[in-house]
């Protein structure tokens, strides 16, 4: 298995992603890892022991580029990482540059599944009762119809059923009620073209309050609203993390700290980010996730991750094999 990883255009130093790959190749050395950057950069960071394959490129998608400008940068590290997965040259790709870059890239460069008519990007959140459920789309598109809304419900519940083994996952559309009258004229479109899938285990609208609590594992919705709720319940988790932490640091409270040390890790532990910290970009030929821009030697690993059990188990083959594409 040969995996692309863009090493440039993101907060952290490459060495956070020269660090995961060398972690992940220990426990899967049949993993041929391609680091693709500027090469100078790569190799300073780079161990004797070390296998990497080196791929230059000496351009970088920036944070102020948009998908214009950064489509004509073919010698970008992230242009050509994406551009080793179209002509079969790796199986899959990893960025930690710019989304707003990245998911029209590979939409551009790695075009869709027949029977696909948008991608969407999907990322992993966790949930109360540690079942954890996935959200899409949440970017990728501002607009979509419901048709899109049905196509992004049957390939989640794929991937579901395939990455994460979930043989019935529950499936819902998110709204502002749970009442069949709630919503746009898309929403029950969507509503009905899902709920006569019967490959599909629909429950129906569900409010976005509800998400974090498990009560789904797959949420679907329009990239504007998935956006948003995504960012929400993100800046929730981070601002319930603040307050504890000042409560917990007034004298008064440091019994009541100290009790509650358990409760508190395992706190931190359901909601952190970091162990699934790779978005998929759903829909395409071929395999492409996303990891946060600020992402870290963990956050890369579990990146990692998600690509390398996605391509292990043929996702894409699947996916065109339930739609009837093969």
């Amino acid at each position: 298995m040969k995996l692309a990883i863009d090493v440039m255009g993101f907060e952290n130093d490459i060495s956070e992603a020269v660090k995961a790959c060398r972690k992940f190749n220990k426990q899967f050395p049949n993993v041929e890892f391609i680091l693709v950057g500027k090469e100078e950069k790569i190799k300073s960071r780079l161990s004797e022991n070390d296998k990497f394959t080196i791929v230059h490129a000496n351009d970088v998608i920036t944070m102020n580029d948009n998908p214009i400008t950064a489509i004509r940068k073919i010698n970008s590290s992230m242009y050509k990482a994406i551009e080793l997965v179209k002509n079969n040259q790796a199986d899959g790709v990893l960025s930690a540059g710019s989304s707003t870059c990245y998911v029209p890239m590979t939409f551009v460069l790695l075009q869709l599944i027949k029977g696909i008519s948008k991608p969407a990007f999907m990322p992993y959140l966790p949930t109360t009762n540690k079942r954890g459920m996935i959200m899409l789309d949440v970017g990728a598109n501002k607009e979509c119809t419901g048709e899109d809304l049905y196509q992004f419900a049957k390939i989640a519940t794929i991937y579901s059923q395939t990455i994460r083994n979930i043989p019935m996952p529950r499936v819902g559309i998110v709204n502002i009620g749970a009442e069949i009258e709630k919503g746009f004229a898309y929403h029950k479109e969507a509503y009905q073209l899902i709920s006569k899938d019967k490959d599909i285990n629909f429950v129906g609208f569900v409010e976005p309050r509800e998400l974090l609590e498990g009560v789904i594992d797959v949420a679907v919705a329009d990239g504007y609203t998935g956006n948003i709720t995504l960012k929400a319940l993100e800046g929730s988790l981070k601002s319930l993390k603040v307050v504890l932490k000042k409560e917990f640091k007034k004298p008064w409270n440091w019994f009541g700290a100290l009790v509650s040390l358990n409760v508190i890790k395992g706190l931190s532990k359901t909601f952190d980010y970091k162990n699934n910290a790779g978005a998929f970009v759903m829909g395409l030929q071929k395999i492409a996730v996303k990891t946060h821009g600020n992402a870290d030697e963990q956050q890369f690993y579990s990146a990692i991750n998600m690509l390398y059990n996605a391509v292990d188990k043929k996702i894409i083959d699947t996916i065109k094999d339930s739609l009837g594409q093969k």
